[in-house]
């Protein structure tokens, strides 16, 4: 069969989905170009051996910068590229993962990547731990070999921080190194816009992040250029977790203490809400450190298994758990930067449901609370 035949846009069709960039962008296959489109013709007969299938279907997704870049593969190559893209054979995108992942949700294809798309495991709740979806690439002398893989379950602070990371992305706060723009993240800004609901003037509440356009920090909704207030100590967020579901999220402003108790924890279910003292604890974040106290509670704070002294800040490995109760903890986002800019539904938070519940999305992220002062 021609390559052609086993390209599909068809999802009743789709055998397997990937990302055609870091297919044909893998060094060490069939070649050593940077960027060679023979990866995807040998790639597929790898399949058509794993599979045991001479007919398998391929759904490609493309980063339109495959084909516009002159660098990357030859012109005939490109030709190509743009012949099945416009025959509607594969789809051009500006960013690939989030379609390959939307394809294989949708049709139950496997996915070949040696991404773990850590920061989309909640989005997606059957990629972690995975042993059958997804495949992976190895050279076989002038071919390739096609392997099963394992996609391993992370921690949530490693989750939250991949989930991060691409909202950076996406705003454009990372340089051409890959080095993130920290400068934009630190400071407050304000949009041109007056009534910007986003960066106006009359915003309340923490600062979402900006975007960086060809050089300056923008608004990602009016995507203009935008004045610096000044240094911004961001907040820091803490989950709520019961039963090993986050059910609730929160802000510890730097310089504002915040009480933890049964009236912050009020989505903890009363079975286990009952257990915790009106004033159970007290958090604290300068900005670098953050500390917990046991304000003389009846079930005690544990760290580790180890009950705090009551009245003494002990200072907070960002990587623990800090136990109200065995089965209501509290732990610390790997998010620092939050969105906070629109309302979440009461339904998701209400259930308690973990795929809902810690979702990451601008809604959820909406719905956490900057609490100010001591309560």
């Amino acid at each position: 069969m021609r390559i052609e035949e086993h390209l599909t846009t068809v999802p009743d069709d789709v055998d397997v989905v990937l990302d055609l960039s870091n297919v044909v962008r893998e060094r060490g296959l069939c070649s050593d170009r940077p960027a060679d489109l023979r990866r995807l013709f040998a790639l597929i007969d790898g399949l058509k051996t794993y599979l045991a299938d001479d007919t398998v279907q391929v759904s490609v997704v493309t980063d339109w910068s495959l084909e516009r870049r002159s660098d990357l593969l030859s012109t005939s190559e490109r030709r190509a590229l743009r012949r099945w893209i416009g025959g509607g054979l594969i789809e051009a995108r500006d960013g690939a993962d989030d379609r390959v992942l939307e394809i294989a949700d949708v049709t139950g294809a496997k996915v070949v990547s040696h991404d773990n798309f850590k920061g989309r495991h909640r989005d997606f709740p059957w990629i972690p731990g995975s042993a059958d979806r997804f495949l992976r690439m190895r050279p076989d002398g002038d071919g390739i070999r096609v392997e099963a893989r394992d996609i391993p379950i992370y921690p949530e602070h490693q989750l939250s921080s991949a989930e991060e990371h691409d909202l950076l992305r996406a705003a454009g706060l990372y340089d051409r190194e890959r080095r993130l723009r920290r400068e934009p993240l630190t400071r407050g800004w304000r949009c041109p816009v007056p009534d910007c609901p986003l960066f106006g003037e009359g915003r309340d509440g923490g600062q979402p992040l900006p975007a960086y356009r060809d050089g300056r920090v923008c608004c990602p909704s009016h995507r203009a250029p935008m004045s610096d207030l000044g240094r911004l100590l961001r907040p820091i967020q803490i989950k709520v977790s019961v039963n090993r579901t986050v059910v609730d999220r929160f802000l510890v402003t730097p310089g504002e203490p915040v009480t933890v108790g049964r009236e912050l924890l009020r989505r903890v279910p009363p079975q286990y809400g009952d257990l915790i003292s009106r004033r159970h604890a007290e958090l604290a974040w300068d900005g670098q450190v953050l500390t917990v106290t046991d304000l003389n509670s009846r079930n005690g704070v544990r760290v580790k298994g180890r009950r705090l002294p009551p009245g003494r800040p002990e200072r907070w490995d960002l990587r623990d758990a800090v136990a109200l109760h065995e089965k209501v903890k509290l732990v610390v986002s790997g998010r620092h930067f939050v969105f906070d800019d629109a309302p979440a539904t009461d339904d998701a938070k209400a259930t308690g449901d973990s795929a809902t519940a810690d979702a990451p999305s601008v809604a959820f992220d909406a719905e956490t609370r900057v609490h100010r002062g001591r309560r």
